[in-house]
């Protein structure tokens, strides 16, 4: 018998003594001390609010059964499943996926004793798990095979350039842009784009649109009715494919068209972990000249990092581009009548009125911010990747590939992971057991991860899954996907860690084989590290 089934007798054996004022719910987790997550197995009770003036005889004793006590206040989402279980399950399947939640099977409720229930979404929500859906096809005559060939290469991250970057990218459009985007609503980009197609240029778009950012300036849908009314004919448009999405009859990918990619003229790509919203993409400048610090660093505190990079190279700009495309022309095909309402709209009220919301961190700017890094004309080796696809361009086994090739430093930064179930998603849980093994093998593995996984509740599945927490850190606003491999190879792009976001939701991600990449988004790696990631727990 494991631990957890050892602590579980226990709670059910001593169950009256969890049954105070305040707790909703108990089950075996992990120790926190010192505001971080231990080794220690526990009785984790979660409270509705953490009191400290409570009264001895209220209070839960500090351990049970020859177990410590860990009591916990819960989070927002946490309450609702305890509160008003069918809005809490509508909201999880309908919400970003960085607000997906961890269940812990032998979780009980403090009133019942039972197991914690499952409930099954709203109606709508599950007529949407069941639209019919069409087999992933790839893009016809071009292969995701690695490009080694000579091309420049602009790297830089947001807060810092990342908008600098890529307005200069937007600009001098001659004939065509071609974009896979997953949330599109920051006004300056609009206008942006907007004015770098103010010609006879052709714009091509495939765009989600998830729950709105709260950072955005219009919806998805005025970002939509906009270029539809400035472009017109030149504007060739399609929701993507997605089964959340009521503006598609049929789908291809399961919850989010989520990749982050521009073509310049069939010549250039943009690709990135960034949105074209306010907090992937803030409209500052910090080496302007007469830049205000303050309004930057205020501005900055509250935007999140990104990594991106513009490559000019034919081939792989056209690669990519193909794969648009063909996304965009398999989409057209499944648009659902006009009519159709935005998956927020149809929801209860209520779901609309208790979208969760991440736990608060310090906000903090950065110390240093970084120039972009040029490489002008180099011979560099590049693999494409992309998801779902087989083949040459698999993220999941180009990533593992990667993992496994460390031989001193892992560097991760990336917005969550969220291991699989046991017994599924095995090529996603490999690439989280390779970095287990590089942790076991004592290379320099550091991991930073958003305040999405700040809570613990994550954070006690990583450690299950084998993950050291003591090299994983939290940082407010991390957004990016971002590995850096002995100082030589670095990979960015669109993946988060999650079963559809590694296997079978749409994005895009580049391997480039570079010291001087590598060692760039590196330094703002370790910038990271020393300066904003902390080992902290916070719960909302």
């Amino acid at each position: 018998m494991g631990v957890f089934a050892q602590i579980d007798q226990v709670i059910q054996q001593k169950f009256e003594m969890f049954k105070k004022p305040n707790v909703l719910t108990v089950r075996p987790g992990y120790k926190i001390k010192d505001g971080w997550i231990t080794k220690q197995p526990a009785i984790v009770v979660t409270v509705d609010q953490k009191q400290s003036d409570i009264n001895p005889r209220d209070a839960v004793p500090t351990k049970v059964g020859g177990y410590p006590t860990d009591v916990r206040p819960a989070t927002a989402m946490q309450r609702l499943r305890y509160t008003n279980l069918p809005l809490y399950a509508t909201i999880a399947a309908t919400a970003r996926p960085e607000f997906a939640q961890p269940e812990f099977p032998l979780e009980r409720d403090i009133h019942t004793g039972e197991l914690l229930q499952k409930a099954a979404p709203a109606a709508l929500v599950a007529e949407m798990a069941a639209k019919p859906r069409v087999p992933y096809t790839p893009a016809d005559g071009v292969t995701l095979d690695p490009v080694t060939d000579t091309m420049s290469i602009t790297c830089c991250a947001s807060p810092d350039v990342g908008w600098t970057v890529l307005k200069k990218f937007l600009q001098g459009i001659q004939s065509q842009l071609t974009v896979g985007m997953y949330d599109f609503t920051s006004r300056h980009v609009l206008d942006t784009v907007k004015n770098g197609l103010s010609g006879p240029q052709d714009l091509s778009l495939v765009l989600d649109h998830p729950a709105k950012n709260h950072t955005a300036d219009q919806t998805d849908e005025d970002t939509e009715n906009e270029l539809d009314a400035a472009l017109g004919s030149r504007l060739l448009f399609a929701w993507a494919a997605e089964a959340r999405d009521r503006m598609v009859s049929q789908a291809i990918f399961p919850n989010a068209y989520h990749i982050k990619v521009a073509v310049k003229d069939h010549q250039s790509m943009w690709l990135s972990s960034g949105n074209w919203n306010n907090s992937n993409q803030p409209d500052i400048d910090p080496f302007v000249s007469g830049a205000d610090r303050h309004q930057i660093d205020e501005m900055a505190a509250h935007s999140d990092r990104d990594w991106h990079v513009v490559v000019q190279h034919p081939g792989l700009a056209q690669t990519f581009e193909a794969y648009l495309k063909h996304d965009l022309e398999v989409a057209q095909s499944l648009q659902a009548a006009r009519a159709a309402a935005p998956m927020a709209a149809m929801l209860p009220a209520a779901a609309t009125d208790h979208s969760p919301e991440a736990p608060i961190l310090g906000d903090t700017p950065p110390e240093t911010y970084f120039q972009p890094f040029e490489i002008a004309n180099e011979k560099v080796t590049v693999q494409p990747l992309l998801t779902p696809d087989s083949g040459a361009g698999n993220y999941a086994d180009k990533i593992l590939n990667l993992i496994q090739s460390a031989q001193s430093k892992l560097y991760i930064q990336t917005q969550y992971i969220h291991p699989p179930k046991e017994g599924t998603d095995d090529k996603f849980k490999a690439l989280i057991d390779a970095v287990a093994g590089k942790m076991n093998q004592g290379l320099e593995v550091c991991i930073i991860m958003s305040e999405y996984e700040a809570t613990g509740s994550w954070l006690e599945k990583l450690q299950d899954a084998g993950l050291d927490l003591s090299k994983v850190k939290i940082q407010k606003g991390v957004h990016n996907k971002g590995f850096v491999v002995d100082s030589k190879v670095v990979a960015l792009g669109s993946q988060n860690w999650s079963g559809d976001g590694v296997l079978r939701n749409r994005d895009a991600s580049l391997i480039i084989y570079h010291d001087g990449a590598a060692q760039y988004f590196e330094k703002i790696f370790l910038h990271d590290w020393t300066t904003l990631a902390k080992h902290e727990l916070t719960f909302a």
